[in-house]
This record gives structure tokens, sequence and C-alpha cells, in this order.
């Protein structure tokens, strides 16, 4: 599993192999729905007879596999504004993927991307929602109007989540480059978060952060930085 969300009443979970589960009540969770699940036994019976690597039909028979293994969805991030406005997003493969569950069915969003992956999202109001990902990818739209890439200066970020702080969007990267990255929304003007962080040990931050109090950043080493 990799990431959990309260909507409503009700605690929500999503993960590897298509998994995205619902909280019923104590001890009863649920998947939501079965139509993004990892078929295991149909992968494990179309790699019967699988030729030895070095066999001069190996590379035909992977080509062919990769064509027809069923789908194996990852999905990193799991927000909803209410239990009929649910968002989870991932990939596949190198294929970026976006859902949205409208309280009874699932329904796979446009993204206009031929590679990226998916991992974090936050719902600004209903028709503003934001989405980051790996290789500085950012979308901005909405289930009703869709999403469109925001054009961000060229860099290959690995983005894991989107935080509101002060009328700005937070973006943790870890690498290409790592660090904290700030955007305001009406720009695509993306920079480094102001004011500079204290000297972290490395630069590969993965998680930030808002509470009442403070607001911090989190990284691979431990340390965090908190303004009051």
């Amino acid at each position: 599993m990799s990431a959990i969300t309260q909507v409503g009443d009700k605690l929500y979970a999503c993960g590897q192999g298509g998994q995205i589960y619902r909280r019923q009540g104590r001890d009863n969770w649920n998947l939501l729905t079965h139509k993004l699940l990892f078929d295991m036994a149909s992968y494990q019976k179309k790699k019967e007879g699988r030729p030895r690597t070095d066999d001069p039909g190996y590379l035909s028979w992977l080509r062919e596999f990769q064509q027809q293994a069923p789908k194996n969805i990852s999905l990193n991030a799991i927000k909803g504004l209410s239990e009929d406005a649910i968002y989870v997003c991932g990939s596949e493969g190198t294929r970026p993927v976006l859902y949205f569950w409208d309280g009874s069915a699932l329904h796979e969003l446009k993204v206009h991307l031929a590679e990226a992956a998916l991992t974090g999202i936050y719902i600004e109001h209903v028709d503003s929602v934001w989405i980051c990902g790996r290789e500085g990818v950012l979308l901005h739209g909405s289930y009703a109007r869709g999403f469109t890439p925001v054009n961000l200066r060229r860099q290959l970020n690995l983005f894991h989540m989107i935080t509101p702080y002060r009328s700005k969007l937070i973006l943790p990267s870890s690498v290409r480059p790592g660090g904290l990255f700030e955007l305001a929304p009406g720009t695509s003007d993306l920079r480094r978060f102001s004011p500079a962080l204290p000297k972290l040990r490395g630069e590969y931050i993965f998680y930030a952060g808002l509470s009442a109090m403070f607001f911090g950043c989190w990284s691979e080493g431990y340390s965090a930085a908190r303004w009051e």
C-alpha cells in the first residue's frame, strides 16, 4: 500500500497492483473496485513455456508477453472532496494514469503525457485539482474540464507531493534536482522555496506538511525545518 486519506467519515487507501480500498468500519476494509486489480493467475499462465534467456526466440517471446500481459498499475496517491469525487493517480509501467471515482464507477482521465509517474494530489476546490509527478510533471484541471500540463521550466524533478502554504504550492523533490520548490498558482514560475532551508543532510526531500503551528519538510536523513 502506498497512500491513505480520509474522505467524509471513511478511510481510503491505494497501492500496488491496482489496489483501492475503503474502510467501512472497524476491521472492515473492502475493495472499492476490481477494475484495476492485477490478475496474477493470468500473468503466471502467460509465463508458461517461457524460453531461456539465451534462446534465439526469447526477445520475440518477451515482446509478445509484454503486449499481452495483464495490466499492473501502481497507485501512489488518493484524495477526495467527497465520497463521489475521489482522485487516484499513479503509473502503468512508464505510462501515467489518473482516475476519478464518482461514487459508483471508476473513470480513467486523459493526461496528455506519453511517459511519467503521477505521485501526488492537491485538491484546491472542485474545479481546481493539482497533480504532480516524476520528470517535473505538474497537471492542473478537474474531472469536469479535463487536465492539462503546466509548463514549468525544463527540469526533471521527482516531485512527491503538493501542499499549499501562504498562497503558494510547495513541492518536495528528491532528485534532478532535489530540494523544496514553490509555485505561485497563477504562474508557471517554479523556484526554490524561500526563505532558504537550513542545511539538511542532502537535498533528498520526500515530504512537506502544514499544521496549525508550523510548516516543515522531511528528508531521507530525517532532518526537518519549520517556521512558527
